[in-house]
């Protein structure tokens, strides 16, 4: 169903988005999860993979990151013409380097719109932005975070 293909589009995006925290975001000192904690405001848009075809989605939302490899928020999305709420809850692994993944499921009750869940490749930029990727069953998102100060 496209709905639960956004859903993987989503989880990327919203790891993209979320992105580091400034001083958390340091290449230096602490566990590599450390680099990303704090709250974040997203931004993602591409296209999922449904039985419909390839349908566009683009979205907004919060997120906070733990600091300790978890993850909970709010997106608030468009598939093709259906707009969508969701809750997301997930995990994350940041690398010595600053790359990492993050593993998202949402759920929502909006009118036409499905749960789901995701993957997304990230990378921590400057200043604890975070750009991500998301590929999974074929959904083709990006996301960028920006810490909220």
């Amino acid at each position: 169903m496209r709905h639960a293909a956004f859903g993987a589009l989503v989880a990327l995006a919203a790891l993209t988005i979320c992105g580091a925290g400034g001083a958390n975001a340091r290449a230096n000192g602490g566990s590599p999860r450390n680099r990303l904690k704090g709250s974040y405001a997203g931004i993602f848009s591409g296209q999922i993979n449904s039985s419909d075809g390839l349908l566009p989605i683009t979205g907004t939302g919060i997120f906070v990151a733990d600091g300790r490899g978890n993850l909970s928020g709010h997106e608030t999305y468009t598939v093709d013409t259906t707009p969508c709420d969701a809750e997301i809850v997930g995990t994350y692994t940041i690398n010595p380097d600053g790359s990492g993944t993050d593993s998202i499921t949402f759920s929502t009750s909006s009118t036409g719109c499905t749960g789901g869940s995701y993957t997304q490749a990230l990378a921590i930029a400057q200043h604890g932005e975070l750009a991500l990727l998301s590929n999974t069953n074929g959904d083709q998102i990006n996301e960028e975070w920006h810490l909220q100060r």
